[in-house]
């Protein structure tokens, strides 16, 4: 039987992405995906091939987080917001998911 959730998505530069995954747990996610990430932004367009980065860490990657709790998806993007893309760039989204197991979540 699945079980709604909400997945916050967060698209930013690979070198912050132990500052969020700290914000992430600290809000009250049990944990996240990393994906590396690459495509046309706002500014300019981002590759995906890490042979394309000059300085590692530049790249840009997606850290999804999945909860059952609106208020602590909030949280993740409010503290993000707040505390990292006042400095760097990058995007929050939401989307409503649905999972089996969800003490897991």
């Amino acid at each position: 039987m699945f079980h709604e959730a909400i997945k916050v998505i967060v698209v930013t530069e690979k070198f912050v992405q132990d500052r969020v995954c700290s914000l992430i747990e600290s809000c009250g996610g049990k944990g996240y995906t990393l994906v590396s990430a690459g495509g046309k932004g706002f500014h300019h367009l981002h590759a995906t091939d890490d042979k394309a980065s000059v300085v590692e860490g530049f790249g840009n990657i997606k850290i999804e987080v999945i909860v059952r709790d609106r208020e602590i998806a909030d949280a993740i993007a409010s503290s993000v917001m707040d505390q990292v893309f006042g400095q760097y760039p990058g995007i929050i989204y939401l989307e409503q998911v649905e999972v089996w197991r969800e003490e897991r979540f």
